[in-house]
């Protein structure tokens, strides 16, 4: 999928998956209220729940009170459409959903045809849409990542990534004596919008080489005398009114990027290559310096650049694509 198919097609599936997501939230919203408030009226009036054994209004309200446990999730993941989350509600949903279908559909001895075909399809439609939703899911996470090639070896869960790319301090405690806090005076720091908190902390950390000093909230990984901060994106919020933090769309024009300088930009060259980085092309000589390009796992394009004819005040050659040409 192209960067400009991406564009369109990720925000559309979204908008299906959180439509999908709320409609099966709206659905068990109903059924639990019910079950938990009236649980006499579920057992009487609700179609076919009076030919199931006799009443218990402790049994009733429990299953209600789990529907809305399993409502809440449906409705949080629809409002966060986080990738873990989505897929741990509808999981928890589809297992919900298929074994109280295989219970109807072997117990119609007291239905009768038409009750039997109501029943398994209402319930069959659900196990349906869940296992619908799941793939859904799956096309926005795989069209998200095709976006940025360059991310493809630093993706999936951390369990599944190379031992050298999991960060043993992820889990500490927040390394304060690395906080970016100066004690007079300002320092700069940059701050990048990302789409997977872990996926972009392991990158900074284990492909590049940076030392994490807070896993998240912000996420903070400290790169040799800077700091890269890194946040999922929101709405507006009181000190910056009217402006939303979106995600990157990396495509075939920047206007800004991460410049790192280097002391030996071959051996970076090699060593992040080994991590799993994907350069644009190895290190071309410019005369002033030696550089080369990567992206990181959002797409943020990051400049590596050795200095060397600049030192003895060499300027640059220029290239016909060259502004300067």
């Amino acid at each position: 999928m192209t960067p400009q198919a991406t564009d369109t097609a990720v925000p559309m599936m979204k908008k299906w998956l959180r439509g999908g997501l709320t409609t099966l939230a709206a659905l068990q919203t109903v059924a639990s209220v019910w079950q938990y408030v009236f649980p006499r009226s579920f057992y009487d009036d609700f179609p076919t729940v009076r030919l199931d054994p006799a009443y218990n209004e402790h049994l009733v309200s429990d299953v209600g009170g789990l529907g809305l446990a399993l409502t809440a999730m449906l409705y949080l993941a629809a409002v966060v459409l986080d990738r873990k989350v989505v897929l741990s509600a509808l999981v928890g949903y589809l297992i919900y959903a298929a074994t109280h279908f295989t219970y109807h559909v072997t117990h119609v001895d007291h239905f009768s045809l038409l009750e039997a075909l109501g029943v398994g399809t209402g319930l069959g439609i659900e196990v349906v849409l869940a296992l619908l939703l799941l793939y859904l899911g799956r096309l926005v996470h795989r069209a998200e990542s095709a976006a940025v090639p360059s991310a493809a070896l630093v993706t999936g869960p951390a369990s599944q990534r190379p031992p050298e790319w999991r960060n043993p301090r992820s889990e500490s405690a927040p390394d304060f004596a690395n906080l970016p806090a100066p004690a007079e005076g300002i320092l700069v720091t940059l701050f990048i919008t990302v789409r997977d908190v872990a996926r972009s902390r392991d990158f900074y950390a284990h492909v590049l080489g940076g030392t994490v000093v807070l896993n998240e909230n912000p996420c903070i990984v400290r790169l040799s005398n800077s700091w890269i901060i890194m946040n999922p994106g929101g709405p507006p919020t009181p000190d910056k009114p009217g402006i939303s933090v979106v995600d990157y769309q990396p495509g075939d024009t920047t206007s800004i990027f991460l410049n790192l300088r280097v002391a030996d930009i071959r051996a970076c060259y090699e060593q992040w290559t080994a991590n799993g980085a994907q350069f644009l092309t190895p290190p071309i000589d410019r005369k002033s310096e030696i550089r080369c390009y990567l992206r990181d796992p959002d797409g943020y394009l990051i400049e590596i650049g050795q200095s060397t004819g600049l030192l003895q005040g060499k300027r640059a050659r220029t290239h016909p694509h060259d502004p300067t040409s």
